[in-house]
């Protein structure tokens, strides 16, 4: 596989804006119908200083909630 091409698919995500941005609303609805507290603080997953939630501890954005970093140690 060339290079040129790596560097484009790693730096450009499945996930789109849209997608990303729904999924922001969905765990800002969820945090507040469950009575959680904004986390403040940038994610844990990739360092974005946007909305993040807190998921087994872990302070997570929707991007890296989508790619499964929930998932992660």
């Amino acid at each position: 596989m060339p290079v040129a091409f790596y560097l484009l698919t790693s730096r450009n995500p499945m996930i789109d804006k849209d997608a990303k941005r729904t999924v922001t609303a969905w765990l800002r609805l969820g945090d507040r119908l469950t009575g959680r507290k904004p986390v403040e603080g940038p994610c844990d997953g990739c360092g974005e200083t946007g909305y993040v939630t807190e998921f087994d501890k872990r302070r997570l954005c929707a991007l890296c909630y989508l790619e499964g970093d929930a998932a992660g140690p």
